[in-house]
């Protein structure tokens, strides 16, 4: 196959044909490659035959880009949905449908009706039941498949709020990195990361949970950043629905809190940078490692090398767009900036990324090169700028005269 061909394929369908030919090469088990692709192990079969026969296009569905046979009319539903909405909102599904069939002759099966409903949010909620049964689930084979990563505030001193951000190998209960910061925020959950790369390498996939800085629900879901930059090195976010899904990570929190926070005390540590020294110089090393960590099934690292080129710093930082106006300034951070260019062409209406690092300062680029931006200084206001006092001072002075 071409390599063309392969373009408009999602990232998503790229790391299934990766998971998919590693299985069929042997390098995962059918178990581990469905916990990968959240499918079951039949499904696992199914799309090995594929690729086997049809390659990169082996993972593509066969009705892609194709519209349902029995898809209903836009008309019709937004006329349903209206009805639901204006007359019938606190109705059930079950309810609902049975209103509609039987005083104005509307048949829609439940499944379609109800995905209507909550796409246009008109679904009561059902009280909450039972939890369902869950099973013990076996750890990977080889380290840097799948990594647990989570944040844990704390009043680890005694005093003072921190949150302690760490990832686990679930192959190995082996922890790449750990540190101690003032919150769990994006920058410094890809801190976290950032050091696990440089130290290991890049890891298959991470387990999470659905934090908005983690890019797990909410109107940060479409676009986060952390998101972003696990996409630009082809990493898997797979989001836990509860927190017994990621339990090894939310043990490990259980461990920490009950040895490092006496251990600090006994050493009178209350900063965050001594918290940090003896959590990576001593703790981990020698304790959590020779206690704690397993041999596992394959000592066959998956953990993979960073491609020659890639500069993490400008990978792991915040990034955001500003448009140009008319005369070549744009607003920032509550500044105006004027572009600082030898451009001989007008760019209004071009997108500057912005990039903040790590250490909190920032740079632009256009078109991927660096371009630079002049503060404006705009012109104080005549009253500010002669320093008028204010006027009832001046009136009492004038009384007490």
């Amino acid at each position: 196959m071409d390599r063309d061909e392969g373009i408009f394929m999602s990232k998503n369908g790229q790391f299934t044909h990766q998971a998919v030919s590693d299985f069929i090469q042997g390098k995962l088990s059918r178990r581990e490659t469905a916990c990968l692709l959240s499918v079951n192990e039949r499904t696992v079969t199914r799309l090995a035959r594929r690729v086997e026969k049809k390659g990169l296009l082996g993972v593509i569905h066969g009705n892609r880009d194709r519209a349902p046979s029995n898809k209903t009319r836009d008309a019709f539903k937004r006329a349903v949905l209206d009805l639901v909405e204006e007359k019938y909102y606190d109705f059930n599904m079950t309810h609902c449908l049975e209103v509609l069939k039987a005083n104005h002759d509307i048949e829609v099966s439940y499944s379609v009706f109800r995905r209507w409903c909550h796409d246009r949010h008109l679904v009561k909620r059902r009280k909450r039941g039972k939890g369902k049964a869950r099973s013990r689930r076996v750890r990977m084979q080889s380290e840097g498949l799948l990594l647990q990563m989570d944040g844990s505030p704390h009043r680890f001193n005694g005093k003072d709020q921190w949150c302690l951000i760490a990832a686990i190998d679930d192959a190995t209960s082996d922890i790449p990195y750990a540190e101690f910061f003032l919150s769990e925020d994006t920058i410094n959950c890809m801190t976290v990361l950032q050091r696990i790369i440089e130290k290991k390498g890049i890891p298959y996939a991470i387990y999470v949970d659905k934090a908005g800085c983690l890019g797990g629900g909410g109107k940060r879901a479409f676009f986060n950043q952390f998101k972003r930059a696990c996409d630009q090195l082809n990493i898997r976010i797979i989001f836990a629905h509860s927190a017994e899904a990621k339990g090894r990570i939310e043990r490990t929190w259980d461990t920490f809190q009950d040895r490092i926070i006496p251990e600090m005390r006994v050493r009178n540590i209350k900063s965050v940078p001594a918290a940090n020294a003896y959590l990576r110089e001593q703790f981990i090393p020698n304790y959590w490692a020779l206690n704690n960590t397993v041999v596992p099934s394959s000592l066959e690292s998956r953990y993979q090398p960073v491609p020659k080129g890639i500069d993490l710093n400008e990978i792991f930082c915040l990034k955001e767009y500003r448009s140009v106006k008319r005369d070549h300034t744009l607003s920032w951070d509550g500044k105006i900036y004027q572009l600082d260019s030898p451009l001989k062409h007008s760019i209004r209406g071009q997108h500057i990324e912005l990039r903040t690092y790590q250490n909190l300062t920032w740079r632009a680029f256009y078109a991927g090169k660096p371009i630079e931006l002049k503060l404006v200084t705009l012109p104080q206001n005549l009253k500010v700028q002669l320093n008028y006092p204010d006027p009832k001072i001046c009136q009492g002075d004038k009384v007490a005269a």
